[in-house]
C-alpha cells in the first residue's frame, strides 16, 4: 500500500466570522497546491483514494491536487485528519484499504509530521505547506512499518 501525506497550502489568517475552520488558501497557497499536484503527476502517482480534513484549506488543497492528477472519484472529507486527530485513527482506516491501494491524505500540522514520524519510525520535525511524503506501508501500518519512497518540498516560485 502507498500513502502520500500532504499538508495543506498556505492559508489566510482566521477571520472573526469564519474562524480557523473557514480559513481558505491564499493565492500563493493555491499555486503551491497546484505545483504539488503536478509534481505528483510527474512521478506517475495514480491515487485510488483522496482523503482530506474537512477544513476549507485542506479541502481546497485536495481538490487542486486531485485536478492535477486527473482524479475522477469523490474526495472524502474525514474527521481523522484534523490537526489534533489521533494517529491511530488514520492507521486503522489505512489497514482497511486493499493492499494495492494508493491513498493521498491531506491534513494539517502537527498531525502530518506526527503520522510520517510514526509510520517511518523517525522524528519528522516539520512539514512545510503543500509538501508531500510518499510512503510505502507494510500491511500492518504499525509504527516504523513504512519506507519513505520520496518527499516533495518544492514550492511555486513567482
Amino acid at each position: 500500500m502507498l500513502l502520500t501525506l500532504i499538508r495543506h497550502g498556505e492559508a489566510c489568517a482566521p477571520t472573526a466570522a469564519l474562524g480557523d475552520r473557514g480559513r481558505a488558501l491564499t493565492i500563493y497557497g493555491r499555486e503551491e497546491a497546484r505545483a504539488t499536484g503536478l509534481a505528483l503527476a510527474s512521478r506517475g502517482l495514480r491515487p485510488t483514494a483522496i482523503w482530506t480534513s474537512p477544513l476549507v484549506r485542506a479541502v481546497q488543497t485536495a481538490e487542486l491536487v486531485g485536478a492535477a492528477l486527473a482524479y475522477d472519484r469523490v474526495i472524502e472529507a474525514r474527521g481523522d485528519l484534523f490537526p489534533s486527530s489521533e494517529v491511530e485513527s488514520l492507521c486503522a482506516a489505512l489497514r482497511g484499504e486493499p493492499a494495492d491501494a494508493s491513498v493521498i491524505a491531506v491534513g494539517h500540522q502537527p498531525l502530518m509530521s506526527t503520522i510520517a514520524g510514526h509510520l517511518l519510525g523517525i522524528y519528522v520535525g516539520g512539514f512545510a505547506t503543500a509538501s508531500a511524503y510518499h510512503i510505502a506501508l507494510d500491511r500492518g501500518a504499525a509504527a516504523g512499518g513504512g519506507a519513505l519512497r520520496w518527499r516533495w518540498v518544492g514550492a511555486f516560485i513567482d
